[in-house]
């Protein structure tokens, strides 16, 4: 026989919709937040005020004036805004990458209070990057006069590239943390939580965007040694990045081109990323044919990053042109696809290293290669290469706090 929804769950489930539609608007009025969930304004006044009372939400000062808005209320009163009290708790996250671990702490609105990074190399070990993420958040706790009471948990979000070293494996289908987890757990530690690196950063960037969250799917194209691929939607579903990194870079963007191993002739992986750029460019490269770029590189092929391409064809580097106008219709072809394939009405670029002017660039290539349409969809992501933690962040207010409508008092529970 089934049984019927208990109090409990009931009250859990509003107070995770109050949180996640005040996270996602920004700072709402009772009025609204009623109007919005479809809940009555009596039982809204009971819910937030409970929540402002346990310190999960704070009122922040009244609404400004809008039209007829206030004929809504009685008169002479104005509209209250509420809001995430963004010091209730706080929250460590790390990331762990091929070139770099960083690790953070921020407050509930994602606002960074402090941050540390390590160098990351083929000869780094587990231990090492385990002892210094431990020891970073340990030092970050201290600083700030915090205890694990005071901390909602550490995120960590694990490229797919560091998975086999970081020892997470596929259990029933699944990314299986549990060993990542058992070695970050120690006693003066709060809660620990692990997910892809790759859809986390994707969550991370929308989280960065309170109240301007489109409610469309977003392609989030993450650039490094692979290139992974997270598309996010509306209702953020945890599992869809998990076969696109893998199809995608296996996707052919130039017919006939590059070679790599296990990968078709001209795809996205031989084509596109890092180190293939890089042997594209390579075939130019030198003192002569390439000034500009070659001594803005002090002649370490390695170095060369497409926002340098970008500088040295505006340098004259003639060479570096034509490299660069098939490296952009090459990317021109996979942005096209994935605004094809997945409805995406945002593509967002991570780790590409662009300064504004280079974003400018390679907007003004995409539209010359995909057209218009496809360029105004092209957007930088909202998280720098060195705070990627946030990442981890996100896992953690997403985990710890809005799938479980905050914490409910302990005689509660």
């Amino acid at each position: 026989m089934l049984s019927g929804i208990s109090k409990l769950d009931l009250k859990r489930i509003n107070r995770m919709q109050v949180l996640r539609t005040i996270w996602e608007s920004g700072p709402i009025s009772r009025v609204d937040l009623a109007q919005k969930l479809q809940i009555t304004r009596a039982s809204i006044t009971q819910i937030s005020n409970a929540m402002i009372a346990e310190g999960l939400l704070a009122e922040i000062g009244e609404a400004p004036y809008q039209g007829n808005q206030q004929d809504k209320l009685p008169k002479g009163r104005r509209k209250i805004l509420l809001d995430i009290n963004a010091n209730y708790k706080f929250v460590l996250g790390a990331v762990i990458s091929e070139q770099e671990i960083t690790v953070g702490l921020c407050t509930m609105h994602m606002d960074i209070l402090d941050k540390a990074s390590m160098p990351c190399t083929d000869h780094t070990s587990r231990k090492e990057i385990l002892q210094f993420i431990i020891s970073a958040a340990e030092r970050m706790m201290s600083n700030s006069c915090l205890t694990r009471d005071n901390v909602l948990g550490l995120g960590v979000g694990v490229m797919p590239i560091m998975i086999g070293r970081m020892r997470v494996f596929y259990k029933d289908g699944t990314l299986d943390f549990s060993e990542l987890i058992r070695g970050l757990s120690v006693p003066q530690m709060p809660k620990v939580f692990c997910g892809n690196a790759v859809w986390l950063l994707s969550l991370a960037n929308t989280d960065l965007q309170r109240g301007n969250i489109p409610n469309a799917n977003q392609v989030y194209i993450h650039l490094g040694n692979q290139i992974n691929i997270s598309v996010l939607r509306p209702e953020k579903n945890e599992q869809e990045y998990l076969s696109y990194s893998y199809m995608t870079e296996r996707c052919i963007v130039r017919p006939g081109g590059r070679q790599q191993d296990g990968y078709p002739a001209g795809s996205v992986r031989a084509q596109l990323s890092v180190p293939a750029m890089q042997a594209r460019i390579a075939q130019v490269y030198s003192k002569d044919r390439t000034p500009f770029l070659y001594s803005a590189t002090d002649g370490y092929i390695e170095h060369v990053t497409l926002e340098q391409m970008y500088q040295a064809v505006i340098a004259g580097d003639r060479r570096c042109e034509e490299v660069v106008q098939e490296i952009m219709q090459d990317w021109s072809v996979l942005l096209h696809n994935m605004v094809c394939s997945f409805q995406a009405q945002r593509v967002v670029l991570h780790h590409f290293g662009l300064t504004e002017r280079g974003f400018t660039h390679f907007r003004r290539y995409t539209k010359e290669f995909a057209g218009d349409d496809i360029a105004e969809r092209i957007v930088l992501s909202s998280v720098s290469e060195k705070t990627d933690f946030l990442a981890g962040c996100s896992l953690v207010l997403m985990k710890n706090f809005y799938l479980i409508g905050g914490t409910l008092a302990e005689d509660e529970e």
